[in-house]
């Protein structure tokens, strides 16, 4: 091929100084043009070719098996408009190395206008290029992270949500602090049982089940969770804890599983305002009561045994012994008193002077030599 002279001109030492590299060819596109006719110092540091070497030469000696010719495709477009056509890809050093070069290749016009030559300015971005790959790298490692946090959060909300309807599930059929109690306890402890002095109350219904054989089996389920429902929130709110329905009676206690203070004096008040409310419930159930509902309800203190009760299958809260009894033989003593309250000795101690009493009588208890006195409250102070 024939070699070129060095393009002369009076701009020469201005390219010379420039640090970007510059390199000018002829302005034929067509192979086998066009041909280098210059290239400053800063191109032989670029790329490794000297002047003498790369003159004469075609600049498609730069490009190798991972150029993107594709970038040329308005290459012969852009230039013909007179404008400067901008792209970057991968080149070779002479000695194979490769590099990203990012290229601006402008027309150069003789004095009539026409394009006599091409100068392509070229930059070296091959650190630029990784660091932004880098960068890019790590951007979208970073999405990625906030991509499985979010959907971890999701799942983990989700989560949540079953395991808070689980355990609402759960409180329906197992006292609230009962479960607190028990996710706080570990499989160790769960089933260690606990003596605690508390107050009792049982709860029944007068003549329930001559009302019952009146009524459809679904007017029956309407009057015990209208029942149920209405003496839950009156127990809750005096710190009880229902520890079972059975049929028509409601057992509850105060101070376990967990103690409160003066739980005689809770009893005692809580047991009034289930009295209270079953005028809201004889109201609520009017449309299909034969009678209106009376109880009895039958308060005790004294020690018991609370705790989870089972197999590792499966557990059931119970609280147990001596106290639980008398306040069952207690609250059966109404049976002809309707919406009567009666109280054992320590809970009229506690509470005499709250509530107006009288006594009621003693009661025989099964394996006690002495008999317990029974009060009954008659006038709410």
């Amino acid at each position: 091929m024939k070699k070129l002279k060095s393009y002369p001109n009076d701009s020469m030492v201005f390219l010379e100084s420039m640090t970007q590299s510059v390199l000018i060819t002829t302005a034929e596109l067509d192979s086998p043009g066009p041909f280098i006719v210059y290239v400053n110092k800063a191109f032989e540091e670029m790329t490794g070719w000297k002047r003498e070497e790369i003159i004469g030469e075609n600049p498609r000696i730069l490009q190798g098996p991972k150029s993107d010719l594709s970038i040329f495709h308005n290459l012969r477009e852009v230039l013909a408009n007179g404008k400067i056509w901008e792209g970057k890809t991968v080149n070779y050093k002479k000695d194979g190395t490769e590099f990203i070069m990012e290229w601006s290749i402008a027309p150069v016009f003789d004095k009539n206008g026409r394009t006599d030559k091409l100068l392509a300015v070229q930059n070296d971005i091959t650190e630029n290029v990784l660091i932004e790959n880098q960068w890019e790298k790590l951007r979208k490692g970073e999405q990625k992270r906030i991509k499985e946090i979010e959907e971890a959060n999701i799942k983990l909300h989700s989560l949540t949500e079953k395991q808070k309807k689980t355990i609402d599930l759960f409180v329906k059929y197992v006292p609230e602090s009962v479960v607190k109690k028990a996710l706080s306890n570990t499989n160790e402890d769960i089933k260690e049982g606990v003596e605690l002095d508390v107050a009792l109350i049982f709860c029944d219904i007068r003549r329930f089940t001559p009302i019952a054989e009146k009524l459809s089996p679904t007017e029956v389920v309407r009057i015990l969770n209208t029942y149920y429902s209405k003496m839950a929130d009156v127990i809750k709110m005096h710190n009880g804890v229902i520890t079972q329905f059975t049929g028509d009676e409601i057992f509850a206690t105060f101070g376990a599983p967990n103690p409160i203070k003066d739980p005689e004096i809770s009893s005692v008040y809580c047991a009034i305002e289930m009295i209270k409310k079953l005028d809201e419930i004889n109201l609520d159930l009017k449309d299909i009561l034969p009678e209106e509902i009376t109880v009895g309800i039958g308060i005790n203190y004294g020690p018991i045994i609370a705790g989870n009760l089972g197999s590792d299958d499966r557990l059931t809260y119970a609280i147990t012994g001596d106290a639980v009894n008398t306040a069952k033989r207690i609250e059966s003593l109404t049976s002809d008193l309707p919406n009567a309250i009666l109280i054992n000795e320590s809970i009229y101690e506690k509470t005499k002077d709250l509530v107006s009493t009288k006594p009621w009588g003693e009661l025989k208890v099964k394996g006690k030599e002495k008999n317990i006195m029974v009060y009954q409250i008659i006038k709410f102070l």
